[in-house]
């Protein structure tokens, strides 16, 4: 189950387009590779527990939910970069 969607504060300081465009193509090769079965479950539970801790994740979020996750940040990120004139709403994964 994913973790409820929590409003956050932005940042107080803004950061570079280069740093976003990386961690944009990060979030996309991360989602990718798990989807590909090419994270080991070890690299999985580490990233898992970052989420959960930030409240972005559920504890007990499936594989999907992981995904889901990685995915909206992505959008996030996407929307800080500037691609979205509004914050965007999580889309269900197919």
């Amino acid at each position: 189950m994913a973790a409820p969607h929590v409003a956050q504060e932005p940042v107080p300081n803004p950061v570079g387009r280069r740093d976003v465009e990386v961690l944009i193509g990060w979030a996309a090769v991360l989602e990718g590779s798990i989807v590909a079965g090419e994270v080991s479950p070890h690299l999985q539970g580490k990233l898992r527990r970052r989420l959960v801790d930030a409240g972005l994740l559920a504890a007990d979020g499936s594989e999907r939910d992981l995904l889901q996750a990685i995915n909206d940040i992505n959008h996030r990120l996407r929307y800080s970069y500037g691609e979205y004139t509004e914050p965007p709403r999580s889309r269900p994964l197919p």
